[in-house]
């Protein structure tokens, strides 16, 4: 079932990021795909936090800090190692946006970071959980 979920979510990101308007895919539920074979790769380095300024952006970005914390906790079910899962879903991020890209998608490293938020956090409470279960145990 782990596997199934997994294949699912990546699935979804996949599509997500490959579409050519993730809004009209959520509003109007319209997928298409424009395959640009000679990106401008620079456009990957671009770090402009202006865009977050703008609320349906913002929520965007939220969503992008979600799936890839719901990425991680899949990934940490299937491979049962945080460590494994946190370098998985940060490459998978890294991949993604560099694929969107080639989709006519602005692909950068500001979204790859607010990726490692969403993989951040989930490390993070997966730590503190760790770390109180085991005070826990230590106390009785």
């Amino acid at each position: 079932m782990n596997r199934l979920l997994l294949a699912g979510w990546i699935f979804f990101i996949l599509l997500s990021v490959c579409t050519e308007s993730f809004s009209g895919m959520v509003v109007s539920q319209t997928v298409a795909f424009h395959f640009q074979p000679h990106p401008d790769l620079s456009q990957f380095l671009v770090m402009d936090f202006t865009e977050l300024t703008v609320p349906e952006a913002f929520i965007q970005k939220i969503g992008h800090a979600f799936s890839f914390f719901v990425l991680t906790y899949l990934l940490w079910k299937q491979r049962g190692s945080i460590r494994s899962a946190a370098a998985g879903s940060f490459a998978f991020a890294f991949f993604t946006e560099v694929l969107q890209l080639f989709f006519s998608r602005n692909g950068c490293i500001r979204d790859v970071l607010i990726d490692a938020v969403g993989i951040g956090l989930f490390y993070g409470l997966y730590v503190l959980a760790k770390r109180r279960k085991q005070e826990m145990y230590e106390k009785y």
